[in-house]
């Protein structure tokens, strides 16, 4: 059965199915899901948790024979498997059939994969989910559906935010949910009351900088290569998701290679910003990379993020840290010819 995500918690109450699929790649809205998925199975009974991750050391036979070993006396019990590709093989396809085949009233089965692309959309293993369990696609938001996510989850905290606020924190965390999920919970730490403004989420932003994927970002178009390196390897430190700076890192230079693009047509400065929601705070930042790189260049680094996200998740090798180094190294270089 397909569920929007906006109606998993009520499809959840009425009914709670043996296996679910959630596929996407907004990380937040995943594991929110996940944990509804969760919480609805421990009311049920299922108090026991085994989690396996896609790595190198990734068996499905492993598996299969947990999903076999229930006795009359044992707990129930969730089995969660997180996929990083949808390329399983036949083997894996038929490991996940058999799972969700065997599953008895023992057993929930929680699958999470990246976005399912044509091919896996059409497998038997995904129609399996769709027609017989529970199959939550996660949706990108954007636009003006993002601000309308950041008004309920600010309501849901109690805050109010000005449109101005909504649009300064929209810009800044577009494709990173879990960033703004995380400037909310500032916000509603450091306010003394209700009210959000513009000045109130640039300081968020700015809040703990050295740990910031935001200050990651500026200083490095800022050209300051050692702050820049010394915030990305603090971020390492505390095992924040690469994929996520990656997903952050590769949405500044789609818009910086926008905004260089209408530069070099033509384009005055001052509209190329306007058109590309450049706030009067970063229009310095961004004068600074500008003139040290061109469209080529930003269009460059961004194949560099592509296959910096294919290692983060597992899809080809490599020490995905030293990519994204390597890629702020370039960001903060000056590559123009003099």
């Amino acid at each position: 059965m397909k569920i929007s995500q906006d109606n998993l918690f009520s499809e959840l109450n009425r009914k709670l199915f043996k296996f679910y699929l959630v596929s996407g790649d907004e990380y937040l809205l995943v594991q929110e899901s996940i944990e509804l998925i969760r919480s609805a199975a421990k009311k049920d009974g299922f108090v026991s948790r085994e989690i396996y991750y896609q790595n190198d050391t990734f068996d499905w036979n492993d598996i299969l024979a947990s999903s076999y070993n229930l006795s009359l006396f044992s707990e129930k019990k969730i089995i969660e498997i997180k996929l990083n590709t949808l390329r399983l093989g036949r083997s894996g396809s038929q490991s996940i059939i058999n799972l969700t085949e065997g599953c008895g009233d023992e057993l929930i089965i929680i699958v999470s994969s990246p976005k399912l692309d044509r091919a896996a959309q059409s497998s038997k293993w995904v129609k399996l989910f769709q027609n017989d369990g529970g199959f939550i696609q996660i949706w990108p938001i954007q636009g003006e559906r993002l601000k309308a996510w950041l008004r309920i989850r600010m309501k849901k905290e109690g805050l109010i935010a000005d449109r101005d606020a909504l649009a300064v924190l929209a810009n800044r965390v577009e494709g990173n949910l879990l960033a703004a999920s995380q400037a909310i919970e500032k916000l509603k730490l450091l306010l003394e009351d209700n009210h959000v403004n513009e000045d109130d989420i640039q300081k968020v932003i700015a809040d703990n900088s050295r740990y910031s994927v935001f200050q990651l970002i500026d200083e490095t178009m800022k050209g300051n290569l050692k702050l820049g390196l010394k915030i990305l390897f603090q971020n390492k430190n505390e095992d924040k998701e690469a994929f996520l700076i990656i997903a952050a890192i590769t949405r500044e230079l789609r818009s910086l290679s926008r905004i260089a693009n209408s530069i070099e047509n033509g384009v005055s400065r001052s509209q190329a910003y306007r058109n590309n929601g450049v706030w009067d705070s970063r229009k310095g930042i961004v004068n600074s990379c500008l003139s040290r790189h061109n469209t080529s260049d930003f269009l460059r680094m961004i194949k560099l993020c592509l296959n910096a996200d294919n290692v983060a998740k597992g899809q080809k090798k490599g020490e995905v840290w030293q990519l994204i180094a390597n890629i702020i190294i370039d960001l903060a270089s000056h590559n123009l010819e003099p």
